[in-house]
């Protein structure tokens, strides 16, 4: 399923940009929770620039193994930025995306 496959690659990806929570994030058994419990909690202790830098650097990593989700992944960056500088519940806007 597309949709699956969607999840995993976006979910993969966040965990490889905050390494700090790649652990916590390391189960595929339940990466859904993970991913968002990962992500929620450890977002705000990264400045912008820092993230910045890693997600281009991950980003050309993956992008040479899924260019078929340049889109999604341009996307969810988007989403990121315009979460983080309005201080929105980024959990809402990756569901309303996504679903």
């Amino acid at each position: 399923m597309i949709i699956i496959q969607i999840y995993i690659d976006v979910y993969y990806t966040c965990c490889c940009l905050f390494f700090y929570c790649y652990y916590l994030c390391y189960d595929y058994s339940n990466y859904l929770n993970y991913f968002f419990y990962c992500y929620c909690y450890y977002y705000y202790y990264y400045y912008y620039y820092y993230y910045y830098y890693y997600y281009y650097y991950y980003y050309y990593y993956y992008y040479y193994y899924y260019y078929y989700y340049y889109y999604y992944y341009y996307y969810f960056y988007y989403y990121f930025i315009y979460n983080y500088y309005n201080n929105y519940n980024f959990f809402y806007y990756y569901h309303y995306f996504y679903h």
